[in-house]
């Protein structure tokens, strides 16, 4: 079982914030139960990612927290709004703050912002002044300041194709409910149904392939030497490394409540992790091999998923 870092910003960055009222939730917890790494989808532009459609990680968060009975302010701007500095700083006497999705090409604490302008992002603001906002930023940058100046355009997040409105942010959170372990479970898995039944759907009205059609229209690229270098480096720096993880603590979550699923998870984050090898090495006809071995698995993991009974409401 994998044990180590991974892009969790979102997830990682809600769990600072629950932590602020004296919780502990894993990260690995939170991600799983955001269902935002449950299938497949193959955008217009080539671009393939595992993941759903329906639930982008604003609104995933969101409902990962609601299902571990949390309730928490969920501020989102109208599109030409100024930058809500006053309130965000008012917010901050009070409560932290996740502040997302920024765009990465304005982090200026990262050494290689530049290269990573269109990025989406996640971070937990702590405190302002008048020059600063002052941040924990999960990608490996505790404790570090932006200028406010930057903070308006990451925040912006103009050029993030997701998002329910600019300078979106969470904050104020508190328990509500306490849900038996059990009741957790039973919400995850009607929501996972959900997604599952929403997502091509979804997919058919933006342009996107879903499931096993996306993989095999990806597979034919890859087969076919057709792979644009933009698409090529999503897979090295970001699709599969990611999955690998994602796939491992779905494994873990269901290793004691369902086997079969867990089973399935395990042999899926195996299947990445040497997609990302091949990846790196290039060797395209073979990543398509295992891409179509990993769609199998992916089939039946729906067909499980989706056949199960849940009681809880």
């Amino acid at each position: 079982m994998y044990i180590g870092n991974g892009a969790y910003c979102y997830a990682n960055s809600a769990s600072m914030l629950i932590k602020g009222i004296d919780e502990n939730v894993l990260p690995s917890l939170l991600e799983v139960l955001s269902g935002v790494g449950l299938g497949v989808t193959l955008y217009g532009n080539g671009s393939l990612f595992l993941h759903n459609n329906i639930a982008d990680p604003d609104i995933a968060i969101s409902n990962a927290m609601k299902i571990l009975g949390f309730a928490f302010s969920e501020e989102i701007s109208a599109e030409d709004a100024e930058c809500p500095l006053d309130q965000l700083r008012n917010v901050l006497r009070s409560s932290t703050a996740i502040l997302g999705p920024v765009d990465m090409g304005y982090l200026t604490y990262s050494p290689n912002h530049r290269y990573a302008k269109g990025s989406d992002h996640y971070v937990l603001a702590y405190d302002m002044d008048d020059q600063y906002v002052y941040l924990h930023d999960p990608a490996g940058y505790p404790y570090v300041r932006l200028s406010l100046e930057n903070l308006k355009l990451a925040w912006k997040a103009k050029d993030i194709p997701y998002g329910r409105g600019p300078y979106q942010y969470w904050h104020s959170i508190k328990r509500i409910n306490q849900p038996t372990d059990e009741e957790i479970y039973e919400n995850s898995i009607r929501y996972f149904q959900q997604i599952y039944k929403e997502t091509g759907k979804v997919g058919a009205t933006i342009g996107a392939k879903t499931g096993t059609e996306a993989i095999a229209s990806f597979c034919n690229k890859l087969e076919n030497n057709e792979i644009t270098e933009a698409a090529a480096g999503n897979l090295k720096y970001f699709v599969f490394q990611l999955g690998a993880k994602r796939a491992n603590d779905f494994s873990a979550y269901f290793e004691k409540r369902n086997p079969v699923l867990a089973r399935l998870k395990r042999k899926q984050s195996e299947l990445l992790g040497l997609c990302h090898s091949l990846a790196i090495e290039e060797d395209w006809q073979n990543l398509s091999s295992v891409l179509r071995e990993f769609g199998k698995i992916e089939e039946e993991f729906e067909r499980e998923i989706l056949a199960l009974e849940v009681y809880v409401s």
